[in-house]
């Protein structure tokens, strides 16, 4: 007697709905994302609740407890992220760019602790931050809150695209990229490096720009008298709005300047200046009769910033055919242009109502100097550094030296005769 077996098989109905099967290590990622948004928020309440605590005798602060200290926290992080708030008759709409680079930092540091494997997985990160904001904002219970979350969708872009290097792209994203021409692909590259080269002489500017005024901004700040808890919020503070002095330089250094309230101007053309807060790190803005404000040339770093561009660009370029190569050049200062124009308007705004309504450059201004000083720089290095002006610059050599041959040579015979 013999005995057959066969292996069970699970057959589906025909035509059934598909299974949704979510991404693998989702939970870890929802998880990072929420770290962040925790930690980078514990980095602005913190100080908030200390400053509380040290100043709880005081009678101005009246019924206030530590529950509204920790929702002007929540609002200074929300305005990290673009929103703006009222504080008893003043609206503060002002973006503290340290509080946006460090939110950024640590979702890409939660991110890469994960060790999420794709960008759908990455995409659970970006909802687990934006879940926290807008509990936030829902907590801070202020107008204009909500301007926030737009602001931490840029930042979980950001974040996501440091934190995910390396991991493979999307298929969407790989097949467009193969599409595009190569120039439009070098124009991005030198556009970036463009920029970059402008925002680290800025940086350089604005560090010796601190150090060589160390002692007017002590001055400003033993006459704020703060005790030792707020001093060192105070510190803190100014930390997380150095990135917006740095991009108030940048402007600087390309010719429009920068204002620090009503009827000022910050310029290497010119300096007017007026009454600024009591922020000890302005105190080392550049005096109006200092060198640097009667030294337009300042204005032209833009130059400078597009000839190391240019120079870090040009191994690339020098293969590309004329075309290719302007195209490149082009559309690299245009992209330059944007991102400076960009970043200036997020470093400026103001504090209704008063004089300081207006603070930060024109990122107009700011957009169109970069353009052309930037385009310049890195035009003048990759064309005159192609192997067709090196080939023309040969050619005319050789036939200058043929004409100045036959020019002594007739000399020559005329003087012999």
């Amino acid at each position: 007697m013999s005995t057959s077996t066969s292996a069970r098989r699970v057959v589906e109905p025909a035509g059934g709905p598909p299974r949704v099967r979510l991404p693998e290590h989702w939970l870890r990622a929802l998880l990072a994302g929420g770290e962040a948004a925790v930690l980078s928020w514990l980095l602005v309440a913190v100080p908030a609740i200390a400053t509380y605590v040290a100043t709880a005798s005081a009678p101005e602060l009246g019924s206030a407890g530590w529950l509204e200290a920790a929702r002007v926290g929540t609002a200074a992080w929300l305005l990290g992220h673009g929103a703006s708030f009222t504080l008893a008759e003043l609206t503060i709409a002002v973006i503290p760019l340290g509080v946006t680079l460090v939110s950024a930092g640590l979702l890409a540091a939660s991110v890469r602790r994960a060790r999420l494997g794709s960008w759908a997985t990455g995409a659970f990160a970006a909802a687990g931050y934006l879940v926290l904001t807008t509990a936030f904002v829902a907590f801070a219970a202020m107008p204009g809150a909500g301007r926030a979350l737009l602001g931490a969708a840029v930042v979980t872009l950001a974040g996501l695209a440091l934190g995910l290097r390396g991991v493979p792209a999307p298929g969407w994203w790989t097949r467009g990229k193969a599409r595009l021409p190569a120039w439009v692909s070098d124009a991005v590259g030198l556009g970036w490096r463009i920029a970059l080269a402008h925002l680290a002489l800025a940086a350089v500017a604005t560090v010796w720009m601190v150090v060589t005024g160390l002692g007017e901004i002590r001055e400003v700040h033993d006459q704020l008298g703060p005790d030792a808890v707020s001093g060192v919020v105070l510190v803190l503070a100014q930390l997380l709005v150095l990135p917006n002095v740095v991009l108030w330089v940048a402007a600087y250094l390309l010719g429009p300047g920068f204002a620090v309230g009503a009827d000022t101007v910050f310029s290497p053309s010119g300096i007017e200046a007026g009454p600024v807060p009591l922020v000890p790190v302005l105190a080392a803005l550049p005096d109006p009769e200092g060198l640097l404000g009667q030294l337009p040339v300042l204005g032209l770093t833009g130059v400078l910033a597009g000839l190391v561009a240019g120079v870090w660009m040009l191994r690339r370029l020098r293969r590309r055919g004329v075309l290719s190569m302007l195209g490149a050049a082009g559309g690299g200062a245009l992209l330059a242009a944007l991102v400076l124009a960009g970043l200036s308007a997020a470093a400026a705004g103001g504090v209704v109502p008063g004089r300081m309504a207006t603070l930060g450059a024109d990122w107009q201004a700011t957009g169109v100097a970069m353009a052309w000083q930037g385009g310049l720089g890195a035009g003048v290095v990759i064309v005159l550094g192609h192997p067709i002006t090196a080939s023309g610059v040969r050619r005319l050599r050789a036939a200058f030296g043929v004409w100045w041959e036959q020019v002594t040579g007739t000399r020559a015979e005329k003087s012999e005769g």
